[in-house]
């Protein structure tokens, strides 16, 4: 099985990103995937309080995982670029990804679900 890594950009939506995450944390396959996260700068003052309330929760270590990588952009790349980092970061390792929004959350099964569909859409 391969394991394809759950890709999330974020910038400054602190509650929304927690949850996301603790609901990763609870799929059956979660220690085997890795996770990449990338937090972009803000452009503009009233991000900053989101994004500081991101780098706090991120400066943690977040368990549960394979390996979590987190990104911190140093400056503002906006969210199509944002996507677009991340897809080259984890690409440049797997040759599949799992695309996650910052809001979403997901059921105990969604990892194993993905995952069970990428290994079958690849036979093809």
């Amino acid at each position: 099985m391969i394991y394809a890594p759950i890709i999330i950009p974020t910038l400054n939506r602190y509650e929304c990103l927690k949850k996301c995450v603790e609901s990763l944390q609870k799929n059956t396959w979660a220690d085997e995937t890795e996770l990449y996260i990338s937090v972009d700068y803000p452009p503009a003052e009233k991000y900053e309080y989101g994004y500081r309330k991101i780098k706090e929760y991120l400066d943690k270590e977040i368990t549960g995982f394979k390996k979590v990588n987190v990104f911190f952009q140093g400056k503002n790349l906006g969210p199509i670029e944002n996507v677009n980092w991340l897809y080259e970061k984890a690409f440049s390792k797997y040759d599949r990804v799992i695309f996650m929004e910052d809001d979403n959350e997901v059921a105990p099964s969604f990892i194993q679900f993905c995952d069970k569909g990428l290994e079958l859409f690849d036979r093809y």
